[in-house]
């Protein structure tokens, strides 16, 4: 873990900033601003929280820039905020976890996790809710569920969507294998092409037993509105629709399988932010890159295998690297 070893304290950091508006509020502007020099200096602040960093102001006089060189930051962090700046072909792999400051909450932390708060549907074990032998014969605990999930009610993109953002603008970003179904990356304006929903999405329905699609927005007036799961509209079928998202029994999106080996190729650098990397195939994509590519943890805990010299770890909350 390099997280206690290379990074100052978060007040330190804070200090330093004073007169050039805090973390959060430097990150707001850098989001939301466009430019090329902006970009460069979001991109940049991956590495705003090393102790002793040397904040200067560009020649606006506004966005404050790092400076790679500066005495007291670690080698590594160094190393990887000029792997971003150098990469072209960036993939990122994200979870649950880059969601969970916008109030979603992720599957397995104890007492706080989606499968944790399960137990008032009265499931046979927390996983059923997403299976689809389950779903076939009793849909209204995942009915139930929805109304809390759905994309684009109620939550909105968070500063790692943010940043994710900023690498598509400056044409970095090769593609974002999200396991998320909220679609916030969409929200932040991630262009299509370059967002993979390993797991499926909601803006789309079909029949769990004969396959046929039903309009989405029909799929989510039913379920939202009447909390019950539609009904295949296909005669002699009669089987229930849900969204397009992937069940435990269901196989990924072709897409997934379509552009996963080019993009393995293609990738320079690999990104792995809030997700506990446990379920397959998606958990097999950082063994899965070239050797010269370089690979970064962002997570609360470590995961996998990132303990080469090509890889680097950052413990703790995605928003909080980010910044």
């Amino acid at each position: 873990s390099i997280s206690k070893r290379v990074l100052g304290s978060r007040a330190t950091t804070k200090r330093k900033l004073f007169g050039l508006g805090t973390v959060t509020a430097g990150w707001r502007r850098m989001s939301t601003t466009r430019n090329d020099q902006d970009a460069d200096d979001a991109l940049d602040g991956l590495a705003d929280q090393v102790e002793k960093l040397d904040l200067k102001e560009n020649d606006e006089g506004k966005t404050p820039e790092l400076h790679p060189d500066v005495e007291g930051a670690s080698d590594e962090l160094k190393r990887v905020a000029k792997w971003i700046q150098s990469a072209n072909n960036v993939v990122v792999l994200s979870g649950a976890g880059v969601s969970v400051s916008a109030g979603i909450p992720d599957f397995r932390t104890p007492g706080t996790g989606l499968y944790d708060n399960l137990q008032a549907y009265n499931l046979p074990f927390p996983e059923a809710v997403f299976d689809l032998g389950f779903y076939q014969s009793n849909p209204q605990p995942f009915c139930r569920l929805a109304q809390e999930i759905w994309p684009g009610i109620t939550h909105s993109p968070t500063k790692t969507h943010s940043f994710l953002k900023v690498l598509s603008d400056k044409k970095k970003l090769l593609r974002n294998y999200t396991q998320n179904i909220d679609g916030l990356e969409h929200l932040a304006g991630i262009p299509q092409e370059e967002i993979l929903e390993c797991h499926g999405h909601f803006r789309t329905a079909s029949c769990t037993e004969c396959g046929k699609a039903m309009d989405g927005e029909d799929c989510k007036r039913i379920i939202l509105e009447k909390q019950e799961a539609p009904k295949c509209l296909k005669k002699r079928c009669g089987g229930y629709v849900k969204p397009d998202i992937v069940f435990f029994g269901e196989g990924l999106p072709d897409r997934f399988h379509k552009l996963l080996r080019v993009d393995m190729l293609m990738a320079d650098l690999l990104i792995v932010v809030g997700t506990s990397l446990m379920v397959a195939p998606v958990s097999m994509i950082p063994d899965m890159v070239q050797p010269d590519c370089k690979r970064v943890l962002l997570n609360r805990e470590k995961v996998g295998d990132f303990v080469g010299e090509r890889d680097c770890f950052e413990g703790g909350d995605c928003d909080d690297s980010l910044i």
